[in-house]
C-alpha cells in the first residue's frame, strides 16, 4: 500500500497523511487521528521509515518469548543478553503466553518502534500471519532470528537443537532399563518442539518393536497444568504405564506435582524422563532423567547469528541453521523395579 492508497482509505489529502506520518505543519486532532487509525488497520510502513530501519541507530533488539516464566527461555533470554551487553545493545522483551493474537501485537510494535532486530520462538510454525509479518520485518530491514521454534515456509537464520533425536534417545533409555509400557506427554504439535519430540517418541518405540498404544498420547501445551491434567489420565488407565516420557520442562514439573501428590517416587513407583533439564531440582540434589541442552548457549547463538546479519545485511544469504547439542543425563529416576515393568 501506499501513500496515495492510504489517503483514500482514511479519506484525507496525501498531504495531510504526509503531515501526520512526518509530524509536520498544521492537522486538526481528529483528522489525525483518522489517518493514525488507518496506519495501524492496514499496517502501513511508510517507506521513508522502511528505508530508515535499515539505517537506523535504535540500539534495542526485540525477543518475543512464548513463556518468560520457563526456565528455557529465561536462561535463553541470559544468553542473548550476555552478547547485547557487550555490543551496548538494549533488549526489549515481549510474552505471547503461547497466545497468537499477542504475538501478532508484538510483531506490529517491532515495526513501529523500529527495533534493530528481532529474536523470536513462534507460538506455531503454520501460522501465516506471523510468517508475513516477520518478511515484512526483513523487508524493512529489520533482521529475524529465530529460537527454538520454526516457520514454515521461510527461511530465516535460527538455532535449535535436535528435538527428534533427543526424545528418541531418552525413549530408548526408558527402554533400555525394561519398560514397555511407556506414555509420553507431548507438546502442541503446532511447533517444532512438540511435533519433532513426538516423532522421537514414536520412533523409538517402533525401532524397538514395541507398539505404541495410543492412549498412553496425552497431549499437551507444554504449561504445567495440562500435564498434571495428562499425569492424571495416564495413571487413571485400568492398564497404566510404567514409564512417562515428558516433552518439556514445564510439563515435567506438572507430571511431579500429580506424582507427589499421590505418593509415586520416581525411579520406584514409576519411571520419569522428561525434555530440558530443571535447575531448582538440580539445587536440592532432585535425581531426576533429562534430555538437557545448553539454554544459555542457545541464547547466545541466536544473538551471534543477528549479529552477522546487521554486519552484512545486504549481501548475507538468510537460512543459516545451527543447532546446540543435547545428552541424556540418567539421574535414577528412569529406573523400574521387576515389577513395575511385568
Amino acid at each position: 500500500m501506499n501513500i496515495k492508497e492510504l489517503a483514500k482509505r482514511a479519506g484525507v489529502s496525501s498531504a495531510t497523511v504526509s503531515r501526520v506520518l512526518n509530524n509536520s505543519g498544521y492537522v486538526k486532532e481528529e483528522t489525525r487521528k483518522k489517518v493514525l487509525e488507518a496506519v495501524e488497520e492496514y499496517h502501513y510502513v511508510p517507506s521513508a521509515i522502511a528505508r530508515n530501519l535499515s539505517i537506523n541507530d535504535n540500539p534495542s533488539i526485540g525477543v518475543i518469548i512464548p513463556d518468560i516464566e520457563n526456565e528455557f527461555f529465561f536462561k535463553a533470554i541470559s544468553g542473548i543478553g550476555e552478547i547485547a551487553d557487550s555490543y551496548h545493545y538494549n533488549i526489549v522483551y515481549f510474552g505471547t503466553n503461547e497466545t497468537l493474537g499477542k504475538e501478532h501485537e508484538f510483531l506490529n510494535a517491532a515495526i513501529s518502534q523500529r527495533l534493530k532486530g528481532v529474536i523470536i520462538a513462534p507460538v506455531s510454525q503454520l501460522d501465516t500471519v506471523t510468517k508475513d509479518s516477520l518478511l515484512k520485518l526483513e523487508e524493512s530491514g529489520i533482521p529475524v532470528v529465530l529460537i527454538d521454534r520454526d516457520i514454515r515456509g521461510a527461511r530465516f537464520d535460527g538455532v535449535f537443537v535436535d528435538n527428534f533425536g533427543g526424545a528418541y534417545d531418552g525413549v530408548e533409555a526408558l527402554i533400555q532399563n525394561g519398560h514397555k509400557k511407556i506414555a509420553v506427554i507431548a507438546g502442541p504439535g503446532t511447533s517444532k518442539p512438540g511435533k519433532e519430540r513426538l516423532q522421537g517418541y514414536r520412533q523409538a518405540m517402533e525401532d524397538a518393536g514395541i507398539p505404541v498404544r495410543e492412549e498412553y498420547v496425552a497431549y499437551g501445551d507444554f504449561k504445567s497444568e495440562k500435564a498434571y491434567e495428562s499425569t492424571k489420565y495416564l495413571l487413571e488407565q485400568q492398564d497404566p504405564p510404567t514409564a512417562i516420557f515428558s516433552s518439556n520442562n514445564e510439563s515435567t514439573l506438572g507430571c511431579l506435582k500429580y506424582l507427589t501428590e499421590k505418593g509415586m517416587v520416581p525411579g520406584r513407583e514409576i519411571a520419569l524422563l522428561g525434555f530440558d533439564d530443571i535447575e531448582t531440582l538440580k539445587v536440592i540434589d532432585y535425581r531426576l532423567s533429562v534430555v538437557e541442552r545448553d539454554a544459555r548457549q542457545q541464547g547466545m547463538e541466536a544473538m551471534k547469528l543477528l549479529m552477522e546479519c546487521f554486519a552484512d545485511s545486504k549481501n548475507r544469504q538468510r537460512g543459516k541453521r545451527i543447532l546446540v547439542p543435547y545428552r541424556v543425563i540418567l539421574r535414577g529416576s528412569e529406573k523400574s523395579t521387576e515389577e513395575m515393568c511385568m
